[in-house]
C-alpha cells in the first residue's frame, strides 16, 4: 500500500508514530493490547515499514513492548508513574546538585555554560531533537558530577525521565531553557540550597507539563 498522499518518508513515519501514541495514551488501546501491523496500516493508510518504524520509536518511549511470536504489545504509562518518577527525582536530584556544588570545579562550571549556549542554539522545531536530548543530559550529569554520595547518583540515574517526555513537551523547550540558565547561575553563585531549590522546581515544573500534555491528550480523544 502506497503512504498516503506519497508523503517524504520521514513525515510519514513522524505522524504514524504521532496518531500510535495518542491512541495509547488516552486510553484507546489499554494495556496488553496487541498493535497489529497489518490492521493499523489499513487505518492509518500507509505501509506497513512506517508502522514498524513508528513502534520502534513507541517501544523506546515505553509505551510498547515487543513480545516474541507476539509482536507489539501494550504498555501506557500513567499519571500516577510520571507523578512518583518525577516526585521521586526532585528530592533525589535535588539533594544530588547540593551536595555536588562545593566539589564542581572552574572546568565544570564552564563545562556547563557551554552545554548551555550549545541548547540556546539548537533548532528545535522537529518532533525530536536527539542533540538537545544529549546535551540535556549531560548538563544534569555534569551539575551531580561533584557528589561524593555515589549511591545517590546511582539512585537518581536510575530513576532518569519518563522516555516519552521529549516527544510531548516540545512547546516547553524555551521554558525549559530558561530555567537551565537559572540553575546554572545559581551554581555560579555557589549557593548549594538556591541550587537544590532551582533543580527541584525544574523537575516539578517539567513533571506537571507532562501530565498536562497527557491530560490534553485524552480531553481531544
Amino acid at each position: 500500500m502506497p503512504d498516503k498522499l506519497a508523503q517524504p518518508k520521514a513525515t510519514v513515519v513522524k505522524n504514524v508514530t504521532k496518531r500510535l501514541r495518542e491512541v495509547i495514551l488516552d486510553g484507546t488501546l489499554k494495556k496488553g493490547d496487541r498493535l497489529i501491523q497489518e490492521e493499523w496500516a489499513e487505518k492509518l493508510e500507509v505501509s506497513r515499514m512506517p508502522i514498524r518504524e513508528a513502534l520502534t520509536q513507541l517501544q523506546m518511549e515505553g509505551l510498547v513492548e515487543i513480545v516474541p511470536h507476539k509482536g507489539a504489545v501494550v504498555t501506557p504509562i500513567t499519571k500516577e508513574n510520571i507523578e512518583e518518577i518525577y516526585y521521586i527525582r526532585s528530592m533525589l536530584e535535588g539533594l544530588a546538585v547540593e551536595k555536588s556544588l562545593p566539589f564542581l570545579t572552574e572546568r565544570d562550571k564552564e563545562h556547563l555554560h557551554e552545554i548551555l549556549i550549545q541548547m540556546e542554539s539548537l533548532d528545535l522545531t522537529g518532533e525530536t531533537n536527539d542533540e538537545y536530548i544529549r546535551l540535556n543530559s549531560e548538563f544534569h550529569q555534569t551539575l551531580m558530577s561533584g557528589c561524593p554520595w555515589p549511591r545517590l547518583r546511582k539512585m537518581v540515574e536510575t530513576l532518569g525521565i519518563s522516555p516519552i517526555a521529549p516527544n510531548l513537551l516540545i512547546d516547553y523547550y524555551q521554558e525549559t531553557q530558561r530555567e537551565h540558565r537559572l540553575i546554572y547561575e545559581a551554581a555560579l553563585r555557589g549557593d548549594p540550597e538556591e541550587l537544590r531549590a532551582a533543580v527541584e522546581y525544574h523537575i516539578l515544573r517539567t513533571k506537571n507539563n507532562l501530565i498536562d500534555c497527557m491530560e490534553k491528550i485524552k480531553k481531544h480523544a
